[in-house]
């Protein structure tokens, strides 16, 4: 069943002088209801036609029209009269929205018993006004929120980030729907300022009005409830009526969740893949490993051959003292040789001066004399240059 609110009852306060024998007579025709002529009837309201036509056109069929205020015909009812003349049709014609004096005929037998009367058609002088909300919700992720109207105040809470849906309809004292009126929404809302709504009742009253409830923040930490606060009026004529509207927008929890479960779902992928890279570098961690083992077996090879390296270049070190002692005894030597050669070269020269004298004293000898004595003196010399070429070598 669905939930009627009522948004506001203003009594009809109206003062008709009626007379129970009251009755108007046009041609042959008697109106009992209407009574008077142009006699008072409200839009959206039931009219009863009561009428008696005389009893020679008793059980005759008969035809009720209902013509505009222009003389443009609105309806035409067929309908018959009882055995003594009387014609009754309960509810038989609901007035639209159209102000103004209306003309209703009833014709008898074809047009033969005629009667007319004016009914002055307008709105209340004080409206009656029933507002019925249904599916005042705020749907959002399938959940909806609904919106109570108790005591003149419409209370609500939605949830933020989401559509609020006033659906309802307007309805008259005797609940028939209201078409033509106004219904006004002003609403103030954070972060979006104040919003007026306006929407007009269909033939059967209803109406639709929605706006955007705003989230303020993305973060949960930081999401709190706001007020959103206005007024809905409705109006008929020159007759409305108001209801302050309060709603509190709370975080919309299942937004939230549901981003959650998004970024978990996320997160769980990149976790997948973290530990999927965590296994592939543990992989290539124990092939460094393997690879490290091998580099040290070298590094030890390395450090062991290095340590007979430096072995060598100790001893070979050692050998190159020696060798540098042995040279600076042999460069002594041959200093000293040196200086022999010097002297013997000395010696040699004296010599060869010597030579040369006594090739000039030779020269005066006799060859047979003295070649003994000149061969003895090469023989002499060859052996001094025999010894200095050796004394070379040596150095």
């Amino acid at each position: 069943m669905k939930s009627v609110y009522v948004l506001s009852t203003l009594i009809l306060v109206s003062i008709v002088a009626l007379v129970a024998s009251a009755a108007y007579t046009s041609g042959n025709v008697t109106f009992y209801s209407p009574s008077v002529n142009d006699q008072i009837f409200y839009v959206g309201r039931p009219i009863t036609i009561d009428a008696v036509v005389p009893q020679q056109f008793a059980n005759q069929p008969a035809t009720i029209n209902f013509f505009y205020p222009n003389s443009t015909l609105a309806a035409s009812i067929p309908t018959e009269t009882n055995s003594t003349g009387g014609i009754y049709v309960p509810n038989a014609y609901t007035f639209p929205n159209v102000i103004g004096i209306w003309t209703i005929t009833v014709e008898v037998a074809g047009g033969v018993a005629v009667g007319t009367i004016n009914v002055n058609v307008t709105t209340p002088a004080v409206a009656p006004i029933i507002l019925t909300l249904q599916n005042l919700a705020m749907y959002e992720n399938g959940y909806p929120q609904f919106i109570e109207a108790v005591n003149g105040f419409i209370n609500a809470v939605v949830m933020q980030n989401g559509t609020v849906n006033f659906v309802g309809y307007v309805y008259n004292s005797t609940m028939m729907p209201i078409s033509g009126a106004t219904v006004t929404l002003t609403i103030t809302i954070p972060t979006i300022g104040t919003k007026t709504l306006t929407a007009t009742t269909a033939s059967n009253g209803s109406f639709s009005l929605s706006f955007q409830v705003p989230l303020l923040s993305s973060s949960i930490s930081l999401v709190s409830s706001y007020l959103i606060s206005g007024s809905l009026t409705v109006t008929y004529g020159p007759h409305t009526v108001p209801y302050q509207v309060l709603m509190t927008a709370i975080p919309n929890y299942y937004q939230v969740i549901s981003e959650l479960n998004t970024e978990i779902t996320t997160l769980k992928g990149e976790l997948a893949a973290l530990n999927s890279t965590i296994a592939t570098l543990e992989s290539e961690i124990s092939t460094l490993n393997g690879s490290l083992a091998t580099a040290n077996a070298k590094i030890s090879q390395l450090s062991s051959e290095l340590a007979s390296v430096n072995s060598t270049i100790s001893s070979l070190n050692s050998e190159v003292s020696t060798l540098s002692s042995e040279y600076h005894t042999l460069s002594g030597e041959v200093s000293t040789l040196n200086t022999q050669i010097s002297t013997l070269n000395s010696t040699v020269g004296t010599l060869n001066s010597e030579i040369s004298s006594l090739k000039g004293t030779v020269s005066t000898l006799t060859t047979l004399a003295y070649g003994g004595i000149i061969a003895g003196i090469i023989g002499l010399i060859v052996a001094i240059v025999a010894i200095v070429l050796v004394m070379r070598r040596i150095s």
